[in-house]
């Protein structure tokens, strides 16, 4: 009976959280490069762990859902689940420091373009390299803007999914 709960109380929880990644990025959408995206995926992979990837692998089906299939897509299957291995590969030597956490969440933000242009290298190599250098600007105001909310939002909302995961 207590295994059920338990699956239960995660399945939810990754339903969740999944939810919350979905709706904060259609939120910004207005604001170009600019999301909470990369913000929640760090917080996610400090809090719970290896969990954070069934979350991303739910916010990538309701953006497929959402959008369709395309190349695109294809860059967010690797993209995310990147972002939340550096999180968990760093974990332990960056702890609760958001300002550091600032830093490579803007360095995530500036690589960016270059990660979501690799998925036309199979296609078209030159495609792929004019894609991510006519994107370099974008990827500027991305790092810009991940590394501000990491540092100034990172540390509350930490605090705020520590606690909701004693419950």
């Amino acid at each position: 009976m207590s295994h059920q709960k338990m699956s239960t109380h995660k399945l939810t929880r990754i339903a969740l959280l999944s939810a919350v990644l979905y709706v904060s990025k259609a939120v910004l959408e207005f604001l170009p490069n600019i999301e909470l995206v990369s913000l929640l995926v760090l917080v996610y992979a400090l809090v719970f762990g290896r969990e954070v990837f069934l979350i991303i692998l739910v916010f990538n089906l309701f953006e497929l859902i959402q959008w369709g299939f395309g190349v695109w897509w294809i860059s967010y299957l690797y993209t995310w689940p990147l972002w939340g291995l550096i999180v968990l590969a760093l974990r332990r030597f960056v702890k609760e420091d958001f300002l550091v956490w600032g830093v490579a969440a803007g360095l995530f933000g500036l690589a960016f373009g270059a990660l979501f242009a690799a998925a036309w290298l199979p296609v078209d190599r030159a495609y792929a390299l004019s894609y991510w250098i006519s994107g370099l600007p974008w990827d500027v105001t991305h790092c810009i803007s991940n590394f501000i909310l990491a540092a100034v939002l990172g540390k509350p909302l930490y605090g705020i999914l520590t606690r909701i995961k004693k419950i």
